[in-house]
């Protein structure tokens, strides 16, 4: 089977309308444009993922949910690499992409989570450029229809070389304060190694405790095919419950959900 020379999977969300998939085409297309001139998988993720977070139309930074007090939003984010690096945050207010945190985390910091305004604090001590939330943001989301509740947007790429993977999360529509979702947590909602990339959405604390985007991984290993692995999670679910996932290895991807999902891929066969 033929090895691609580079490959990229974004998605919405798994709930997301699938006719934004225009919106997850483009951060696809920008991911696979820094790759083919030379970047790596984790550029490739990272600015895919911040370019979702940039869409309204996304549950992902000027897209979150607003928490249970009527006006707090609180993101997460997460990023990790096939050679075992993973930086993530959680519950970070007043910016627009921390994924860029997040990356900075498995950049720059001995700790692979920071949260809130250590989060913050952390980016500006390593000159991390933010883009601050103004009053634009609260219109946007006013003027929007109202995203899928659940969690998350999501990358995962292949480089020829190496995998990465990324997730940025809202949260869930009247969570309590202080709610951490299945993002940041390794293994979680993604893992990545030498044999692939998985990046999950969906109802976060089920994600979590099933520790998917590890089993998933762990089914790679195992020789299942990608298309296989998807459905088996989806299978590991109840019907009521959304989930969604992506996963990509150096021969092939997939792309799944119980519900309607945005999501989009590019590959180049090498």
């Amino acid at each position: 089977m033929d090895t691609f020379q580079r490959a990229i999977l974004t998605h919405g969300g798994a709930g997301s309308d699938p006719q934004h998939s225009d919106g997850t085409q483009e951060a696809a297309s920008q991911g696979m444009k820094l790759m083919a001139n030379g970047k790596s998988a984790l550029d490739a993720v990272i600015h895919s993922v911040k370019y979702l977070e940039d869409d309204p139309r996304f549950n992902a930074g000027i897209g979150s949910q607003i928490r249970a007090d009527g006006h707090t939003v609180q993101m997460d984010a997460a990023c990790m690499t096939s050679n075992g690096r993973f930086g993530a945050v959680a519950c970070v207010e007043g910016v627009q992409n921390p994924i860029d945190i997040a990356q900075g985390v498995l950049l720059h910091s001995p700790h692979i989570l920071i949260a809130g305004d250590g989060a913050v604090g952390f980016a500006r001590e390593q000159n991390i450029q933010l883009k601050q939330i103004n009053g634009s943001r609260e219109l946007k989301r006013q003027e929007k229809k109202e995203p899928p509740s659940c969690d998350t947007v999501g990358a995962v790429a292949f480089d020829g070389t190496s995998f990465a993977v990324a997730l940025s999360s809202g949260g869930l529509k009247q969570a309590a304060i202080g709610r951490v979702g299945d993002v940041p947590m390794p293994g979680c909602g993604l893992y990545c190694g030498p044999m692939g990339a998985v990046a999950c959405t969906g109802e976060g604390e089920l994600i979590a405790l099933k520790i998917l985007a590890k089993e998933v991984y762990g089914w790679l290993e195992q020789n299942m095919s990608p298309s296989e692995a998807a459905q088996k999670a989806i299978n590991l679910f109840d019907d009521s419950v959304e989930i969604g996932l992506i996963i990509l290895t150096e021969n092939a991807f997939a792309a799944n959900s119980n519900q309607g999902m945005a999501w989009s891929n590019l590959s180049e066969i090498g």
